[in-house]
């Protein structure tokens, strides 16, 4: 019970500000798409070069417990994530904010978060020197079949239907292997200079996301927003901890999963909701009810987000070995200081280990007290007009995606996928199989040739991947979670439908068509390239590309199963307008003009294709530039000012 004597050094003055000041921060930085809780760490770490080493630590990590629960907010009011942990979170989330539950969602997204992450932190308080230990017993090969196991959880991810799931997750996975070869330097797949540095899971993200998010509210075309597109219902905190309770199976299989994978090496908090929401919605009586806003699935997605916090941190402190990527920068803070994380850690800074431990079960807390106020308010983004919000969403992504990496290569990635993604979701397709296929790629890939680099120096592959208690588990995790996820699609099938597809069955023909004419070219792609090595996995992956694509488009040519509603001539005419704006934006005047100059002109312009207000009412005209004056000021001291993110001058600013 050490802990409870470096309780006192979280009270002191400086360093509850410093815990609040992280936690408040962090809740921002969180619910700003692009902004990662490893990047908000990143963006802090100066700030503590003339702290304390224990005030620093406490300043990050209030920064990284607030911000991967503050991710939900955006996640569910606006369906973009904050960061990859709340992928699972906008799934449900974001339906319930449509039918007006918002602020619900919400509460029950930072309770759960609360009570994951308290758990968590316990967990890295009282079983720190057994957990480091088991944390040790997994190689390469028990990492290469987690991530297929990650992989198998693809095809139950997408309801509406399985082989389009697996396609989903298989375009992911080739999506990760654009780049440089991690092992040989080989160039795989690079067809323009943006993708050199393979495509960034934070920009990828923001794409996938917010891009058809933002189409979507074109296609709604001019029409009279008085009458709100998501209504906003007040929601009594006592119903929501009742609700939160009740629900114990998805709370408690959200903070296991949680704890499992975060302390986990190289596995990373990234699949934690996603895993825990698959694992939730098999384990659930109402599985139909998943993805049209039960709220088991924001339960179960967040819990497992915030429990995984403390346990990233074990094999970190004990071993020098981060269990995620954020870990990886708190390490960084600690030798900046002159810590070194390991055995001895806990005898020779005790009170910096155990203050900073204390400080992090205090801003669970501190987070959910803070977070609930804020869905108070917060969910009355949802009321803005769509004109706004489609105009906002446009210039926030694009801001997002380029401050990852400061790179205008990241945007024209981020962009293009998004305008995929929406050809993609209105022929039946998902983009939460995508992501995770993208998440896990270079994990597998990254295993599969260290085992098999192992194996070749010892016993061979076979007795590497497939001998040894842990790998026999896990292979058979493997095959059950296929069979359950195949079995379950099959019932599924089975049911009546509850409506049936708006679109053609040419044009269910078209798409599935095109994605089997990409699947060959990729698998072409891969058995041509050079060096074999560099290749290998590539290959494996377009050969199950190619196999689900010929599935897929013998099931459309058939008129087997028609998923989606396709794309009508009026919402067709009625996007138009908006993309011009969006390409001419991103492709063109973003460079040319400068950021803040080509973001004012597109806002403005988005808002006055879409505003439903006369063209020759002057107030309507003296409104748009009022909005548009505001929102640029507000980019321009979030990311100018605050972050420092230096964005393409161009002919004006």
């Amino acid at each position: 019970m050490e802990f409870l004597n470096h309780f006192g050094g979280v009270f002191e003055p400086l360093s509850l500000v410093l815990l609040i000041g992280g936690t408040v921060g962090g809740l921002i930085l969180g619910a700003t798409p692009g902004l990662s809780p490893t990047m908000a760490v990143a963006l802090l770490i100066p700030f503590t070069f003339h702290l304390a080493p224990t005030q620093g630590l406490i300043l990050l990590g209030a920064a990284y417990t607030s911000t991967v629960a503050g991710g939900a907010v955006s996640a569910i009011l606006l369906k973009i994530p904050g960061a990859p942990a709340n992928i699972a979170t906008a799934l449900d989330g974001h339906a319930m904010a449509e039918r007006g539950d918002g602020a619900r969602a919400l509460q029950l997204s930072f309770l759960a978060s609360g009570v994951g992450g308290v758990i968590g932190v316990l967990l890295l308080i009282f079983l720190t020197p057994v957990l480091a230990q088991w944390a040790l017993a997994f190689g390469p090969s028990h990492l290469f079949w987690l991530a297929i196991l990650g992989v198998t959880v693809i095809g139950s991810l997408d309801s509406n239907s399985f082989v389009k799931g697996l396609l989903s997750g298989c375009i992911g996975l080739w999506l990760s292997m654009i780049g440089y070869d991690d092992i040989q330097g080989a160039q795989r797949f690079i067809f323009h200079d943006a993708l050199a540095g393979g495509v960034n899971i934070i920009a990828a993200l923001i794409g996938l996301f917010a891009i058809p998010q933002v189409i979507e509210m074109f296609a709604k075309g001019r029409r009279d927003t008085t009458v709100q597109a998501v209504t906003v219902s007040r929601y009594s905190l006592a119903s929501s901890v009742r609700e939160l309770f009740s629900r114990y199976r998805a709370l408690s299989i959200g903070t296991v999963v949680g704890s499992i994978v975060g302390l986990i090496p190289g596995v990373g908090g990234q699949i934690a909701g996603l895993v825990a929401y698959d694992q939730s919605k098999k384990f659930s009586s109402e599985k139909d009810q998943f993805g049209r806003g039960h709220p088991e699935g924001v339960i179960a997605a967040e819990s497992a987000n915030n429990a995984m916090v403390g346990p990233s941190l074990v094999p970190l402190l004990t071993l020098s070995i981060p269990g995620s990527p954020t870990a990886a920068v708190l390490l960084g803070g600690l030798l900046i200081h002159g810590i070194f994380p390991g055995s001895d850690l806990f005898d020779n800074h005790p009170e910096v280990a155990w203050t900073f431990i204390n400080s992090m079960l205090i801003g669970q807390l501190l987070m959910v007290a803070f977070g609930i106020y804020t869905a108070v308010w917060a969910a009355r983004i949802a009321r803005a007009p769509v004109p706004i919000l489609a105009a906002a969403v446009l210039v926030l992504s694009v801001f997002g995606a380029y401050s990852v990496q400061q790179s205008m290569g990241d945007v024209l990635v981020m962009f293009s996928l998004g305008l995929m993604m929406y050809g993609l979701v209105r022929f039946g397709f998902s983009a939460a199989p995508l992501v995770l296929g993208l998440i896990l790629g270079p994990i597998a890939e990254a295993n599969f040739i260290q085992g098999s680099m192992i194996a070749n120096a010892t016993d061979g592959q076979m007795a590497y991947f497939f001998g040894g208690p842990l790998n026999l588990v896990l292979i058979a995790l493997v095959i059950a979670s296929v069979l359950y996820s195949f079995v379950s699609s099959r019932v599924e099938a089975r049911k009546p439908s509850s409506g049936t597809s708006k679109a053609s069955r040419l044009q269910h023909g078209v798409s599935s068509v095109g994605v089997l004419l990409v699947a060959a070219a990729v698998c072409w792609l891969s058995f041509t390239g050079e060096p074999v090595d560099a290749f290998l996995f590539p290959r494996l992956i377009s050969v199950f590309f190619l196999g689900f694509a010929v599935w897929n488009a013998y099931r459309a040519l058939g008129g087997l199963a028609r998923v989606g509603d396709g794309i009508s001539g009026g919402m067709a005419l009625a996007i138009l307008p908006g993309l011009v704006v969006a390409c001419a934006f991103v492709y063109v005047a973003a460079k040319a003009l400068g950021f803040y100059a080509a973001g004012s002109v597109a806002f403005f312009a988005v808002y006055t294709l879409y505003d439903p207000a006369p063209l020759t009412s002057a107030r309507a005209w003296l409104q748009r530039l009022l909005v548009t004056g505001c929102f640029m000021g507000v980019m321009y001291g979030l990311f100018m000012l605050l972050l420092k993110v230096q964005t393409p001058r161009g002919l004006f600013f």
